[in-house]
């Protein structure tokens, strides 16, 4: 896969919230995710759109372990879409980063990142999980 000179980050989002008790649930525009999301796994899935360096994740107030990052997916434009995973000769915008928050059966999940180049930009997300 190509890599396209790293552009810095410009776009962020929660993109879904996965849960035993509900699936996964679209996230996309919301601040606050609809389902009692509970059970053994509460997942989450941020995509965003340029290449950072420093990815950060909490939640409810404590700092998340770098471990708990458990995929890292390159996104791609196919159309006028994000796709994943990309094919061949298709160029990397992004990535969705993914993450196991197990333990937790709800609360605030909040996640930043900086771009790994000029202009060195920090973008935040967070969403409300009931």
């Amino acid at each position: 896969m190509a890599r396209a000179s790293a552009p810095p980050l410009s776009s962020m989002w929660v993109y879904a919230v996965g849960s035993t008790d509900c699936g996964w649930e679209s996230a996309v525009g919301m601040t606050t995710i609809a389902c009692d999301h509970g059970g053994e796994q509460l997942r989450t899935a941020v995509l965003e759109i340029g290449y950072g360096y420093n990815h950060i994740a909490w939640m409810n107030g404590g700092l998340l372990p770098s471990s708990t990052m458990y995929s890292s997916t390159p996104v791609c434009v196919t159309g006028s879409n994000y796709t994943w995973p990309c094919t061949a000769g298709q160029t990397v915008v992004g990535f969705l980063n993914e993450y196991n928050v197990d333990g937790h059966q709800n609360g605030l999940f909040k996640y930043q990142n900086t771009s790994t180049n000029s202009p060195w930009n920090t973008m935040s997300v967070q969403i409300s999980i009931l």
